[in-house]
């Protein structure tokens, strides 16, 4: 029998400690080919079945300001929703069509595949979860709306006390304000309330200098500023703020994750900041998704 020199020995084994941390490395390089390729090329995941065709299909309750209107002679919608939507499409690299959508139709045609994601200044609420994924983006609750400048130094809802307030009857701004002069504004502190049919009435009263401020939904008041550009502006603090939400189909879990990542990358690079500060809406804001 003819046995390997001790020499040869050597050599053997010197070559299999060489060759032994390539051949691991070279499976560990099989290995992550086999679980589809991404760990070794960093390819990104498939597109979400509802933008394979490039598009994203967005229902809107136009004209609905500042949230998303025409402006005149436009075919394209502007505002906090529109704005936002197209920033989600860039992100996503893909185009964004618009669909005008009321009130009452926008949770069917979303279910019923008509629309891809709800953008429409929609507040999330129990039963709406029942029915459809959100992901959260804004705030919005009652509104204050000053004169420009501020004149009277009202910085939050105990700062009303003491001055004189307009407010549309019949509404919840009203029952917030009488809550107000029980509690915080109770006895000697009491706000004086004057109370109109409607909403524009209100806001007239403010701009005659017979009222400090008006009480108002939040985005009705930056709404206003538009309406009266140079005159008002809505002060960063709101009463009673709830959650609105982008509203996704339960039964498209890939859109909803895109769609959260890319709020979450524009929200960390100030795409989202910019735009609320475009629309006066800085109280909106809301990051808590990206934290």
């Amino acid at each position: 029998m003819n046995c390997p020199s001790p020499a040869h020995r050597v050599f053997r084994a010197a070559t299999t400690a060489l060759l032994l941390p390539a051949l691991l490395l070279l499976a560990a390089v099989l290995t992550a080919c086999d679980s589809g390729g991404e760990a070794a090329s960093g390819a990104p995941p498939p597109a979400p079945p509802e933008l394979r065709d490039g598009i994203l299909r967005v229902g809107s309750d136009i004209p609905f300001l500042p949230f998303a209107s025409f402006p005149e002679g436009a075919t394209t919608p502007t505002g906090i929703d529109a704005d936002l939507a197209r920033a989600l499409g860039e992100r996503l690299g893909v185009k964004v069509e618009f669909q005008d959508l009321d009130v009452d139709s926008r949770l069917p045609s979303l279910e019923a595949g008509q629309v891809d994601a709800l953008i429409s200044a929609m507040t999330i609420t129990e039963g709406r979860r029942q029915r459809i994924d959100f992901i959260p983006y804004f705030r919005g609750g009652s509104g204050i709306l000053v004169p420009r400048g501020n004149p009277t130094g009202i910085l939050a809802d105990y700062h009303l006390c003491l001055h004189t307030v307009a407010v549309e009857d019949r509404t919840i701004q009203l029952d917030q304000l009488n809550a107000l002069n029980t509690g915080l504004c109770a006895g000697d502190m009491k706000m004086h309330i004057k109370t109109f049919d409607q909403h524009s009435q209100a806001v007239a009263e403010l701009l005659a200098g017979g009222a400090d401020a008006v009480l108002a939904d939040y985005p009705e008041a930056l709404n206003d500023v538009l309406l009266s550009p140079g005159s008002v502006e809505v002060i960063d603090f709101q009463i009673h703020p709830v959650i609105y939400g982008i509203g996704v189909r339960k039964g498209s879990p890939e859109l909803k994750e895109a769609l959260t990542q890319a709020l979450i990358a524009i929200m960390r690079d100030g795409t989202y900041d910019a735009i609320m500060q475009r629309w006066g809406a800085q109280a909106g804001i809301w990051k808590q998704v990206a934290s």
